[in-house]
This record gives C-alpha cells, structure tokens and sequence, in this order.
C-alpha cells in the first residue's frame, strides 16, 4: 500500500474538493454539469487524440498483448453485464454502464504510473496498448449498447440508424478514430495544433475528478444499490483475473507486459467513467462505484503488486 498511496492521494483529494465545493454551494449542480460537459465534449476527446498522435502504434504492436487484454476485458465485460441484466434484471442501457465500469481501466492515472514505478521500462510499451484496446474496442462497444438501450422500440433499422447517429454526433468517438489512424497512418500533427489540443486535454483529469466529487455531494443514500456491486468486483478482482487467464491461453507475451496486463487490469475504473454516465443520467451510481473501487484498490493493487513481485523475485 505504501508504493500507491502517493499515487491514490491526488486523485482522492480532488474528488474530495468537488465534493467541498458541491456541498457548501461554491458549485453548484448547473455549473458540475457544465463541468461534465466541457469533460466529455472537449477534453476528453482532446486527451484522447493527443495520446494517439503522440504513439507510433504501429510500431509499439504487440499482437499476444492486445489479444490477451482485449479478451480479458471482454470475459470482464460479459460478466458484469450478464449480472446486471440477467441476475439484476436492469436495462440494457444501466448493464452497458455497468460493464463499463467493470472493465475499462484507470490507465493513465493509476495502472501506468504504478507499473512504470515497479516493472519499469515494459510500462511504456503497454500503457498505449491499453488504451487502444480500452478507447477502439471497450468503450465504443459500451455507448453502443447504452444508446441502444435509449432508443427503445421500432425497427432493427431504425434503432441501429438512431444510435449510428447519436454514437457519429459524439467528440469523443470521432477523437477516438481521428487519432487512431493518424497514429498507424504516422501523419504528422502540426506542431501549434498539437501543443493547443495537449493543452486542452490536460485539463480531462482534474475537472473529471472535481465533477465526480461534485457528484458525490448530491448523493442520496437510495443511490447506493446492488448495482455498485457487480461494477466493483468486476473491476477488481473479476477483471484482472480474466487477464491472467488469457495469459496462461495466449503464449508469446513477455514477461513485462504480462506483469503489465495484470497491473493495469486491477486499477479501478476510468476517471471519466461517472462524466459518461451522466448521459444516461447513471452519474450518481457511477460516481459511488468510483470512489468505493478507488479506495479499494489501495488494498487489491497493493496485493497484485505483492505477488507480481513475489513471483518474479522483483524482476521482470
């Protein structure tokens, strides 16, 4: 525990401030929404396309990785939205949430600068494979199911033409793709253009995190239901176990980016993750499964690294 709770402070403390500011009234619940709004539309998709750019992906590859990350992190996907919809009996739109939360990691936050701090160098190769997988494959897949909850009734047409265009008149999936092919393509970002869109997206973290705590202000104790649980377990233990099962069917991965596939997988979930439920007006459940998996993960990463560490005689 004392390896991350340097890392865990600030993420902590900022929710605690939006927390603050929402309780004595210095934000109010009009400008958290604006908040969130500036996140999901403008930052986040900034953040995003920054990364990407920044990476020669094509180079980086490492097929045995990505195959044993994208599969974990579906099984992870398939658990939790199996028990959200099947067991819970909850819509399609709050399962695809819920399997949002159960799966998509705190990469940049959490998972690269503890694998970096104890792998080392393997990290830096990982933590863009990662996010590939969790921004193509997890997320996208995540709001697809959660807009085809929202459209409800009518033709196989109709509903998937309506979420083909609300999903085409999102920032954040254009960012995704934008970035994507212009890494793996290597088209140069000009350079006053790619210092302006860094600049923005710098600011996804700490107003996401001031947003989740400003969102945990407003919460009732009705908001914490056994819909928390299922996201949880999923993120922490259900996730990163999967991830290590795929390991022992998929060979060729390096020991490093195995170490690397475990760590990540048992961070908590995305910092953003309660700033996209607010579109499906989910925030609140989404804001006290952050804060639980947060806290949590203080022990279960603390316990991952232990044996990671046990296991490798501190190399990797």
């Amino acid at each position: 525990m004392p390896a991350i709770l340097p890392l865990m402070f600030p993420i902590l403390f900022l929710i605690g401030l939006g927390f603050l500011a929402g309780r004595t009234g210095y934000a109010t619940p009009a400008q958290i929404d604006g908040l969130a709004g500036f996140v999901v539309n403008f930052a986040l998709p900034a953040i995003i396309f920054s990364t990407f750019t920044g990476q020669h992906l094509g180079e980086t590859i490492n097929l045995p990785f990505l195959a044993v990350y994208a599969g974990g992190s579906m099984i992870a996907f398939a658990v939790v939205f199996g028990v959200m919809r099947l067991v819970l009996r909850r819509p399609l739109t709050a399962a695809a949430i819920g399997a949002l939360g159960g799966t998509g990691s705190n990469t940049g936050f959490i998972g690269f600068p503890v694998a970096s701090l104890v792998i080392g160098a393997p990290a830096f190769v990982a933590m863009p494979l990662t996010m590939l997988v969790e921004n193509i494959l997890i997320i996208p897949l995540a709001l697809t199911l959660a807009e085809l909850g929202r459209n409800g009734g009518g033709s196989v047409a109709g509903l998937l033409g309506g979420t083909v265009r609300r999903l085409a008149a999102m920032p954040l999936i254009w960012a995704i793709f934008a970035g994507t092919a212009l890494s793996f393509a290597e088209v140069p970002v000009p350079a006053l253009l790619s210092t302006s869109v860094d600049l923005l997206g710098r600011a996804s973290a700490p107003v996401a995190l001031f947003v989740v705590g400003g969102v945990v202000a407003s919460l009732n104790r009705g908001d914490v239901t056994a819909d928390i649980g299922p996201v949880v377990i999923g993120k922490l233990v259900v996730h990163p176990l999967a991830v290590a099962g795929m390991l022992l069917v998929i060979p060729g991965v390096p020991a490093g980016l195995a170490a690397c596939a475990i760590v990540f997988s048992s961070a908590s979930m995305l910092t953003i993750y309660p700033v996209l439920a607010r579109r499906y007006a989910l925030e609140t459940k989404a804001a006290a499964a952050l804060i639980i998996a947060t806290v949590a993960g203080l022990f279960t990463v603390s316990a991952v690294l232990a044996t990671l560490l046990t296991r490798s005689d501190g190399a990797f």
